[in-house]
């Protein structure tokens, strides 16, 4: 599975409203699946810099830049 298809099946996992972005909520509960306690504390900061066009929300195109950022 490339990091394409990882980042779809995590985004269709956590996007739980099904509006196509992850809120910061939906975001905070992938980011502690993948991290664990430690996502926890950092998901708001890690959230920060994946929003890349700051519209409080990520996409999968922005996730996707996380999976390669934190080689997942």
């Amino acid at each position: 599975m490339d990091r394409t298809e990882l980042a779809e099946k995590l985004f269709d996992e956590f996007d739980k409203n099904r509006d196509g972005v992850l809120s910061r909520g939906e975001f905070k509960e992938l980011v502690e699946c993948l991290f664990g306690r430690y996502g926890h504390q950092t998901s708001s900061e890690i959230f920060t810099q994946f929003d890349a066009n700051h519209d409080n929300r990520i996409s999968k195109d922005e996730l996707i830049d996380l999976l390669i950022e934190y080689q997942l």
